[in-house]
């Protein structure tokens, strides 16, 4: 694994011009825009592109700012930009700290990986090869240079590090490129499966969302009617959304993304709810309910396209549409939807309708209308095998950062087991597994990253994995 950034230029890589800032509920903030690499490890490209990051520190802090540490602060996706400067957790950080919330590459008001810029490569291999410069390597790359650049000054050019969800493989990444860069590291629901095949971490996946499927309907036992009727009427209708993409069963079911998250399961039982009106004597689908699904639909295509590559450590390894080929075989009883298998059991509250998780499919790039462009480009980068490496297990085992994690017991998109098992591979790091939070435990309360915080600091006695 290359550890080299691109060479620091004179000056930094900050863009020049005025720093746009302001002050809002008891906040500075400060806007940077960074000219950084495509490629870091390609000295021949000269593209650029642009990678924003916000500061924010407690107005009553703002004359200490120059003294106090950083916290750079890894958002979940992939493909997801920073979070808002007044989030819960961001207030309370920003009272010791000099956060720095960060639109990771192709997010945000960073250069954004859209449609319409993706539209402006002639071949489906060119956007083939812009996608692959958009993982953890150069997200990490990107973050040493603006280290680098904001760092200059300081007395301690280490700054600590904070990831929620696939944040934390990108502080895994970091760990394991430039850990003498790090003077500490809290990661919350995010532990990459370092020692896990992509099959393995898709299978968890899977029998997750059907744990939580049974959970909801327990919940909510009159949607089990509810989503059947929802099923077989998609199934046999051809439903358009106001996005142009098409609203199948198969769409429908991946609204069990949301379980894992605090409030998710409370969504989609409002939604069941209001699915249909009548009209004339028929039962329509409600515009309220088709609205909702399509805004499903705005997916980020870093989020879409690149998710299983973040599960692809080194060359030899290819996705395929790992998800996709796993639901066709072994899940194909439990998860695909017909009429047929379901019409004699309709009134059956043992049969199930299960939902599907955080699963990128290959037939979502007929089914999203926002995605159908990129089709090609996509089926290019799950063959591809030639991915560089994200983590170095030697390096991890040998770690002298203080590192934290928040490990949630019932994780419906990290795996626990996974996340242990590859904890056991990182030297020092402190474990706290709960089942008081959900995925999203740092957004429902800064109590977690406060947790964290004491447990490096030796205030909380927590046991080394």
């Amino acid at each position: 694994m290359s550890n080299s950034t691109a060479p620091t230029k004179e000056g930094g890589y900050l863009r020049p011009g005025p720093i746009e800032s302001f002050v809002s509920k008891g906040l500075k903030t400060y806007d940077y825009y960074f000219d950084l690499p495509l490629k870091h490890t390609d000295a021949s490209c000269k593209d650029t592109i642009v990678v924003f990051a916000r500061k924010v520190v407690a107005v009553d802090k703002q004359a200490d700012s120059a003294k106090m540490p950083w916290l750079i602060f890894f958002q979940g996706g992939p493909g997801f930009q920073g979070p808002a400067y007044n989030t819960g957790w961001v207030k309370m950080a920003a009272s010791t700290y000099n956060v720095l919330l960060l639109d990771q590459r192709g997010t945000g008001l960073s250069t954004p990986m859209t449609v319409q810029l993706l539209s402006q490569f002639k071949t489906a291999q060119e956007q083939a090869d812009y996608f692959m410069q958009f993982r953890a390597d150069s997200i990490v790359r990107d973050s040493e240079l603006i280290r680098e650049t904001l760092l200059a000054d300081c007395a301690d050019k280490k700054w600590s590090l904070l990831g929620q969800s696939y944040g934390g493989f990108c502080i895994t990444t970091y760990l394991s490129m430039f850990p003498d860069s790090v003077s500490a590291a809290y990661i919350t629901g995010g532990i990459p499966p370092v020692f896990d095949t992509l099959d393995d971490v898709y299978r968890k996946c899977y029998k997750s969302v059907m744990e939580h499927t049974e959970r909801y309907y327990k919940r909510f036992p009159m949607d089990i009617k509810r989503v059947k009727k929802i099923m077989r009427y998609l199934a046999s209708h051809e439903v358009k959304l106001p996005t142009g993409g098409l609203l199948t069963p198969r769409k429908f079911q991946q609204l069990g993304m949301r379980f894992g998250l605090s409030g998710g399961m409370d969504y989609v039982h409002s939604l069941c709810l209001q699915a249909f009106v009548s009209f004339r004597g028929q039962e329509i689908l409600s515009s309220q309910f088709l609205d909702e699904m399509a805004s499903q639909e705005q997916i980020p295509p870093i989020y879409a396209i690149l998710h299983e590559s973040i599960y692809c450590d080194g060359p030899g390894v290819a996705s395929n549409w790992t998800a996709s080929r796993l639901l066709k075989g072994e899940f194909s009883n439990a998860l695909e939807y017909s009429v047929k298998a379901f019409e004699a059991l309709d009134e059956d509250d043992d049969k199930l309708v299960y939902f599907t998780g955080e699963h990128m499919y290959d037939w979502m790039l007929d089914d999203y209308a926002s995605l159908e462009p990129l089709k090609e480009c996509a089926d290019i980068l799950a063959k591809h095998t030639q991915w560089p490496k994200l983590y170095n297990p030697e390096v991890l085992a040998q770690n002298k950062v203080p590192v934290a994690a928040a490990v949630f017991y019932d994780d419906m998109y990290v795996a626990r087991e996974c996340s242990e098992k590859t904890a056991k591979g990182i030297k020092g790091i402190q474990l706290w597994v709960t089942n008081e939070y959900m995925h999203s435990g740092l957004r429902d309360s800064e109590g977690v990253l406060t947790k964290l915080f004491k447990m490096v600091s030796g205030e909380i006695d927590v046991p080394v994995a």
